[in-house]
């Protein structure tokens, strides 16, 4: 593909992989965004080997998923200097920071309760912003059906939360 229609395709899936990205790394603003950055760096130079053929979604996550499993064999356990960093400079809107960490630890912490197919459809629909076309190409099955079982598991989840 012509590496003229990159910039569009950049648009287009920038906050989708900067969210695949940020709620796997423990919701680290610069980390999601250094990865961000080293995808499309990485698609950039691929671009034009790019078969329209293939889905956009699926070749871009594919590119994210090789590189952060690398990027995870390269990391090591320990407190990263941004956190502490972050703490020692919180601002005054530290309680509604405080708030919204501790409303995504209980999402995560409720949506382990979930069968690994529902937590996987939730995390891929709602909090990465795949589309259900784009999901069921990955899984094997119809968009309808993924909506259902959506519906369906989002249900689960709010009984789930409802009970905490």
């Amino acid at each position: 593909m012509d590496t003229k229609h990159f910039p569009d395709f950049y648009r287009a899936n920038f906050k989708r992989i900067y969210r695949f990205y940020f709620f796997r790394v423990g919701g680290k603003r610069e980390i999601a965004e250094d990865l961000t950055q080293d995808v499309f760096v990485k698609a950039l130079g691929a671009f034009e080997s790019y078969d329209p053929e293939t889905s956009k979604s699926a070749w871009i996550y594919t590119i994210a998923r090789n590189h952060f499993v690398n990027y995870l064999e390269k990391s090591r356990p320990g407190v990263p200097l941004e956190d502490v960093e972050e703490l020692a400079s919180m601002s005054d809107d530290w309680p509604e920071q405080m708030m919204q960490r501790h409303d995504a630890k209980r999402l995560f912490t409720a949506m382990q309760e979930l069968p690994r197919p529902d937590r996987d459809l939730i995390r891929l629909k709602f909090l990465e912003g795949w589309g259900y076309e784009d999901i069921a190409m990955q899984v094997g099955k119809t968009a309808g059906a993924l909506r259902v079982q959506a519906h369906r598991a989002l249900k689960v989840l709010q009984h789930i939360l409802k009970q905490k």
